[in-house]
């Protein structure tokens, strides 16, 4: 076996561990993810009309998120109380469209009090809890019935670890749920909706999108 054999071998099994993984996160109009209702519209519509996408870098970046969630679950079970891990969620928005999750970690510290936590790996550190992640924890925080929860940072660069807090609002909640309900009537209707990465100026977002080429958002 030569070096190109092995690589090749590594990035068989990254993609048969991605379709098993894909197998239990259905993707149906009518069904939509917390982790992903806080990005863009118009790529999730994509997704949902034309089926996910993943080149073997995003499956490599992927499977490295998956070992950081394992080992913060790990690490918070020995030093605290661990409620659950990849606990799934579902919150209905109405009476023909849900959210549908899984909570990384729920904890819960001395007094009593339970926490979602919500575990991001990055490259860069934010300064504030980025809005996508936030809104996806308003979602959890909601169908656990549960008043606060820490989005989580785990730098794979530098090794750093920051943690912000996040207390239920109804009004992200209702964001959340607006979003929900604008996506469903696209994939419904068949017509993109606007391109908001772009829009936005997030290009690196656009330049790293799977579906750049169909939705050929403008210069980049």
């Amino acid at each position: 076996m030569d070096e190109s054999q092995l690589e090749e071998l590594l990035k068989k099994g990254l993609e048969e561990i991605y379709k098993a993984e894909s197998s239990e996160h259905e993707v149906k109009p009518g069904v939509y993810y917390p982790s992903y209702i806080g990005s863009c519209l118009r790529k999730q519509y994509y997704i949902y009309t034309t089926g996910e996408r993943a080149t073997h870098e995003d499956l490599v970046v992927m499977m490295t998120g998956v070992g950081v969630h394992e080992i913060v679950a790990k690490a918070l079970g020995v030093a605290a109380k661990v409620e659950g891990v990849e606990t799934k969620i579902s919150l209905q928005v109405n009476d023909k469209i849900r959210l549908s999750g899984r909570v990384d970690v729920i904890i819960i510290d001395m007094e009593g009090k339970r926490y979602v936590i919500e575990v991001k790996s990055v490259s860069t550190t934010p300064d504030s809890p980025r809005e996508g992640h936030a809104l996806q924890l308003q979602v959890y925080l909601h169908a656990l019935g549960v008043d606060e929860g820490y989005l989580l940072y785990w730098n794979k660069r530098n090794g750093e670890i920051k943690a912000f807090k996040v207390t239920k609002d109804d009004e992200r909640l209702k964001e959340a749920f607006e979003r929900a309900i604008m996506l469903d009537y696209h994939v419904t209707v068949r017509v993109p909706p606007e391109p908001e990465s772009y829009i936005n100026g997030k290009l690196w977002e656009c330049k790293r999108c799977p579906f750049l080429s169909e939705c050929n958002p403008g210069p980049l």
